[in-house]
């Protein structure tokens, strides 16, 4: 069951992948813009957003509203224009569909998992 939990956390990921993208796409002639990016998916999930599960009622556990999001960071770029902009139009489209087809990815993963239990129960 740790799939659909992992392929959330995927997505969510990837959202704020979508929406840093959009951002630097947006700023593109802004000039002394930096692009920025998000931090790798790996680094997200070492994060205090993953909880253990508790086992005992000793074990302590972080609240809620501690959790935090994929984060931000510089981002690499291929260029830097004499305005000190520093996005690149192409490699922001790249990321944009990479990032789409990983979502693509996970949903159909998702999904088959779900044909997958709904079977089991069914037999």
């Amino acid at each position: 069951m740790y799939l659909f939990d992992l392929a959330s956390r995927h997505m969510t990921w990837l959202s704020e992948r979508q929406a840093v993208t959009a951002s630097n796409i947006a700023n593109a002639d802004t000039p002394g813009y930096r692009a920025q990016g998000v931090g790798s998916f790996s680094a997200y999930l070492d994060g205090p957003s993953v909880q253990m599960a508790a086992t005992s009622p000793l074990h302590m556990m972080l609240p809620p509203d501690e959790a935090r999001s994929a984060g931000r960071d510089a981002g690499k770029s291929w260029a830097s224009s004499h305005s000190g902009n520093n996005v690149s139009v192409e490699q922001e489209l790249m990321t944009a569909s990479s990032s789409n087809r990983m979502m693509g990815i996970d949903a159909g993963l998702v999904r088959s998992f779900h044909r997958m239990l709904l079977a089991s129960v069914k037999a």
